[in-house]
Parts: C-alpha cells; structure tokens; sequence
C-alpha cells in the first residue's frame, strides 16, 4: 500500500466515507483498530498506511469497501486504504478473560465509528512486536495504561491472550522501552468532528 495517511487524512478520509454511507442510506458499525485508532483518540504518531477495521456489524462489508473505494477513487489513494486484512492476522482478541472495550467516536443516522481501548491495542500491539513500527506505540501505550514492570505487561498481554505468553522479541522490546523510561505524559490529540 502506498498511502501515508496522518490524522488529518484520516479524519477527513472517514468524513468522506461516513457521508457516502449516509448517502446510500446504508446501515454500518465500524471498529477500528491499529494505527488509526491511536491517532484518531490516544495520541500523535507517525503517518499510518491504512485504517484496519473488523468485519462491519451491523451492516454489509461490501457497502462499505464499495464506499470506501469512492472515497480511495476521489482522493487519489489506493483501495486499500479501508480494510478488513487485520481480521487474517489473528491479532484481534477474542476469546480472553478481558473483553475489548470499544469508544465511540461517531454515532449518527445508523453509522457508528468505534475505536478499541487503549488497553486492547496495547495486547496487539504487544502481539504484533515489529521492531521500529510498534516499539514508540507501546511505549506511550504502557505509560497510557499505567503499565511500569515486565510483570504487568505480561498479565496484562494474558488477560486478553490467555495461555499465550509474549513473545522472546516482545520481551526484549518491553524491557528496552521500560529500561529507558516511559514519557510522563502522553498528549492526547484531541477531539475529531466527523
């Protein structure tokens, strides 16, 4: 995928397609997850190359890529830009003792726009681990959580992936981000107005 998208793009990218939802009268509850999720609620970060949705419930997949794509088509971004490929990466917890809480950030005229808590993101972020992609993320993902000792973070990792401990890069990438310190305060970015 070749887009950048920062936080304005994604704001005004889920504008565009909340609209074309609106307009096609179709019914749609979006949760987002991933990159988008953390600047759109919990802070500043780099640029993001797509947003990463579950499956829409309720509604129609299909409506909404097909609305997406307008979006995608009118912005000059690839198709890909809204998508459901974080539901193959078996990184969304499902089956833990601690549900994923979702934040709504828009609710109107049958489309709902969530987000997954500061907390769940913090275990995919924990599950997924990839060397200079996430390691700023969780750093201001475990001060955000109040997360301070290795200990914690594995507890919390299995409270949403039970009997599925962090990986050995998941470790070392803990303790090297708990070894030089968690930022004191994390900025929040705001409200957005889809």
């Amino acid at each position: 995928m070749g887009d950048s998208l920062d936080r304005d793009d994604i704001i005004s990218g889920l504008r565009d397609l909340v609209g074309e939802l609106h307009t096609a009268g179709e019914v749609a509850g979006i949760r987002l997850v991933g990159g988008a999720a953390l600047v759109l609620r919990y802070f500043d970060r780099r640029a993001t190359g797509d947003l990463d949705s579950l499956h829409i419930h309720p509604g129609s997949d299909d409506a909404v890529l097909a609305a997406a794509e307008r979006v995608a088509d009118r912005r000059g971004w690839s198709a890909g830009w809204f998508n459901f490929a974080v539901e193959n990466a078996d990184s969304v917890p499902t089956f833990g003792r601690r549900p994923v809480e979702w934040e709504t950030i828009y609710d109107r005229d049958s489309v709902v726009v969530q987000v997954a808590s500061k907390e769940a993101l913090l275990a995919m972020k924990l599950r997924a681990n990839r060397p200079g992609r996430d390691v700023d993320d969780i750093r201001q993902l475990l001060a955000l959580c109040s997360l301070t000792t290795l200990a914690e973070v594995e507890e919390h990792y299995e409270d949403f992936y039970p009997d599925d401990g962090l990986t050995d890069r998941a470790i070392g990438m803990v303790e090297r981000i708990l070894d030089g310190g968690l930022p004191t305060v994390v900025p929040s970015p705001g409200p957005i107005d889809l």
